[in-house]
């Protein structure tokens, strides 16, 4: 199976040493602990029960999906959105539906 590349956008800023989430539309994810997770520019939430949270990436194919315990999102505002609860796994999945 060929890999698949990352986007232009964040090639050239990789090539420039400059982070790719200072370009507009590119998700920020930031992890503080295992209690606060930050997703900038996100997307929709897509499942929300108190052990697992996925939301869709904007403008992408990819979700990320947090399992944990007393999950709960604190804030979704404008792409914004913030995660609590006692975090134990973040992953990163692509849709392959089409």
């Amino acid at each position: 199976m060929k890999e698949k590349k990352p986007p232009l956008a964040e090639r050239i800023c990789r090539a420039l040493d400059v982070l790719p989430e200072s370009v507009a539309h590119t998700p920020l994810i930031e992890l503080h602990g295992r209690s606060l997770l930050k997703i900038t520019d996100g997307g929709k939430i897509l499942l929300y029960t108190n052990e697992k949270i996925t939301v869709a990436i904007a403008r992408s194919e990819s979700r990320i999906t947090v399992t944990g315990s007393a999950l709960s999102c604190s804030y979704y505002n404008l792409g914004a959105i913030g995660i609590e609860g006692c975090i134990d796994t973040v992953s990163f999945e692509e849709d392959t539906q089409k």
